[in-house]
């Protein structure tokens, strides 16, 4: 089942309030002996929050995962209250909470600014390659498949997209961000958005030339995701997406610092949208996850 939508594409820039930009990150009543990882309600948080768990277990300490706790309001809430020590999330959607004005999109340029952001009491780890970043994706055969761009297809005068349902905000397709780059789109007219209900009904959607293209997360997309070609975004129109660690400053040793970096280093966006993809096959993200540790010796 498809739901059809219309978004204005010159729209301006849709500011996220970061409800808690202005965390206090007080200190926990309770013991912080046993590290505890927070999860949101998506495939990906929880299988993110498996993987970061299973990397803190593999110096030798406990470690309680707190799944489901809800949007990410929700579950950066928890951490601001002390009920969780550390939640794996995204750069960008961090840095749109905590900083609504920054126009920061390329990778290290979103971690620079989300460090400068955060709220006292809480840092970041190193972020991985492993992205779920905003990506418009066509048909391998598709007339754009051949050097269009994320830009060239956004200045088009009329678009059909198609998005899976719960995975992208069809303000965010054609939302042009940072600000600075307004200008380049005002001759966009009209995006007619389609809806789907999962990745599997969207590409047969765009193998049957009902929308142009898709737009994708490109880790929680899942593994249909390698069969479509992605357009290039030369310009940064999408900012960047890297997984992340955000945690609660003075609860965690050296050596659980360490193992984020560890998982920064090996996890790839490959890696995530194939593990997604068993997931909702059935098979619970704890087991997904501790397949991933072993096969990288975590």
């Amino acid at each position: 089942m498809t739901v059809r939508s219309s978004v204005l594409a010159a729209a301006a820039v849709i500011s996220i309030a970061g409800l808690l930009g202005g965390c206090s990150a007080a200190t926990p009543t309770g013991s912080a002996a046993t590290p505890v990882v927070g999860s949101g309600s998506s495939d990906l948080s929880r299988l993110l929050a498996q993987i970061y768990a299973g990397g803190l277990r593999s110096t030798g300490v406990d470690v309680e995962v707190k799944e489901d706790l809800g949007d990410r309001a929700d579950y950066l809430a928890a951490l601001d209250r002390g009920e969780v020590t550390m939640v794996p999330d995204l750069t960008g959607e961090l840095l749109r909470t905590f900083d609504t004005l920054s126009g920061a999109t390329e990778a290290e340029d979103v971690y620079t600014d989300l460090n400068r952001s955060l709220p006292a009491g809480l840092s970041v780890g190193d972020y991985a390659t492993a992205e779920d970043r905003l990506a418009i994706a066509v048909a391998s055969g598709s007339e754009f498949a051949d050097g269009t761009t994320v830009t060239d297809f956004l200045r088009r005068e009329d678009r059909t997209v198609g998005i899976v349902d719960g995975q992208v905000d069809p303000t965010d397709v054609v939302r042009a961000f940072p600000t600075r780059q307004l200008p380049t789109f005002t001759g966009a007219a009209v995006t007619d958005v389609v809806q789907y209900s999962d990745a599997q009904t969207a590409v047969e959607g765009l193998n049957a030339g009902e929308v142009e293209s898709l737009a994708i997360r490109t880790a929680s997309f899942g593994p249909l995701a390698k069969d479509l070609t992605t357009l290039p975004d030369e310009d940064h129109v999408y900012p960047a997406q890297n997984v992340v660690p955000l945690y609660r400053n003075g609860l965690l040793s050296e050596s659980a610092l360490r193992s984020f970096s560890v998982v920064a280093g090996e996890l790839t966006t490959a890696d995530l949208a194939d593990m997604i993809g068993e997931v909702r096959s059935g098979v619970p993200s704890g087991d997904v996850a501790g397949r991933w540790l072993g096969e990288h010796t975590l």
